[in-house]
C-alpha cells in the first residue's frame, strides 16, 4: 500500500441518533428504543475512514467552546485525526443533527445546524495544507474551501469534493476539483434532472476528471471522460445508513490516492459503505482496509 494523507476541510457537527421502530406520522407520540451521541459531518468521517485505511489524516473546521465542541475533539483525537482547536467568538455555537434511524429499513432522517459560524478564507493554513497529498472538502465554507483547493492543486496534489447540497459559487468550485462525488438526490436540484449519466456528464464539464453519483440501494455511477461504469449495491441487511456516503467518499480518496483503475475505486467504495451499513454508528462500523479486502473476497467467492 502507498503511503498517503488527507487534509480536510468541512463540516463538523455532533448527531443524536434516534432509533425507532417505524417513523412516526405527525402528531403523534412514539417511544425510541435506543440513542447515542456522535460527531458527524461528510467531511470528518471520511478521514476517519481514511485513517482506519492506514493514511495520515488533518481536519480544519469551525465549533465553539462547548460541550458539544469538546465531544468533536475528543472524537477526533480517538479517530487520530490531527487538528487545531478553532478561535471561537463569544456567540459561537456548535453545530449539530438529530437523526431518526428507522429498525426495519436502516434509512434515516436529519435535521441539522451547521453551527454558527464558517471558517474564514484567512483561516486556511496553507503551509499546513502542502504538507498533504490531498484535500478533501464538502463544499462548506466556500471561499476557504476555493484558497485550500488552489492551494492543494499549487503544491501538486489532488482536490476531492463530497457535494451534499447546491453551494454558492459552485462553478468556480469544481474549476478546483480533480474527484466529485454527489448523491443522485442533487442531480435534481441542481439540474431538474435526477438521471445519475446525465447529471454526471454535466459535472464533468465544470471541471472535475472523475464523478461519482450515489444512489443507496440502487448502487453507484463512476463518470469519466472516456467511460462509465455502474456498481450495483452489495445486497446487505442494513442497520444504519447514516454516514454511508460518507464512507464511499472517503473510500474513493483512498483508491484513487493508490492508483487504482476506476472500476476498483468504484467496488472498494461500495464495499466500504456496505459494510458501514451493517453496524451501527459512522464510527464503530467503519471498516478497515483489510475488513473490505476481506468482504470483496467472500462475495466474489460467493
Amino acid at each position: 500500500m502507498k503511503a498517503f494523507s488527507v487534509f480536510g476541510l468541512g463540516t463538523a457537527v455532533v448527531d443524536h441518533l434516534v432509533f425507532l421502530n417505524e417513523f412516526p406520522a405527525r402528531d403523534t407520540k412514539n417511544e425510541a428504543d435506543d440513542h447515542f451521541f456522535q460527531t458527524g459531518g461528510p467531511v470528518p468521517t471520511a478521514l476517519a475512514a481514511v485513517a482506519r485505511f492506514g493514511g495520515r489524516a488533518a481536519f480544519q473546521g469551525k465549533w465553539a467552546d462547548d460541550h458539544l465542541g469538546r465531544v468533536i475533539e475528543e472524537d477526533l483525537k480517538e479517530q487520530g485525526i490531527e487538528f487545531d482547536a478553532p478561535v471561537c467568538e463569544s456567540d459561537s455555537r456548535t453545530g449539530f443533527a438529530h437523526v431518526w434511524v428507522e429498525r426495519a429499513s436502516g434509512r434515516r432522517t436529519s435535521v441539522f445546524h451547521r453551527g454558527s459560524h464558517a471558517v474564514d478564507e484567512a483561516e486556511v493554513n496553507v503551509g499546513k495544507i502542502a504538507q498533504f497529498d490531498a484535500l478533501h472538502l464538502d463544499g462548506w465554507s466556500t471561499p476557504a474551501a476555493i484558497k485550500a483547493a488552489r492551494a492543494m492543486r499549487d503544491g501538486g496534489g489532488r482536490v476531492f469534493l463530497d457535494l451534499g447540497s447546491p453551494k454558492e459559487d459552485l462553478e468556480r468550485l469544481l474549476e478546483g476539483v480533480d474527484v466529485l462525488n454527489c448523491p443522485v438526490r442533487l442531480l435534481a436540484r441542481l439540474f431538474d434532472d435526477a438521471d445519475p449519466i446525465a447529471g454526471g456528464r454535466r459535472l464533468l464539464a465544470l471541471g472535475p476528471e472523475q464523478v461519482t453519483v450515489t444512489n443507496g440501494d440502487q448502487g453507484a455511477w463512476l463518470l469519466a471522460q472516456d467511460e462509465v461504469i455502474h456498481r450495483p449495491a452489495f445486497p446487505i441487511d442494513a442497520i444504519d445508513t447514516n454516514g454511508a456516503g460518507d464512507t464511499f467518499a472517503g473510500a474513493i480518496v483512498f483508491g484513487s490516492l493508490q492508483g487504482w483503475p476506476a472500476a476498483q475505486q468504484l467496488e472498494f467504495a461500495s464495499a466500504a459503505a456496505a459494510l458501514k451499513c451493517s453496524g451501527r454508528g459512522n464510527r464503530d462500523a467503519l471498516p478497515t482496509r483489510d475488513e473490505v479486502v476481506e468482504f470483496l473476497k467472500v462475495r466474489s467467492a460467493g
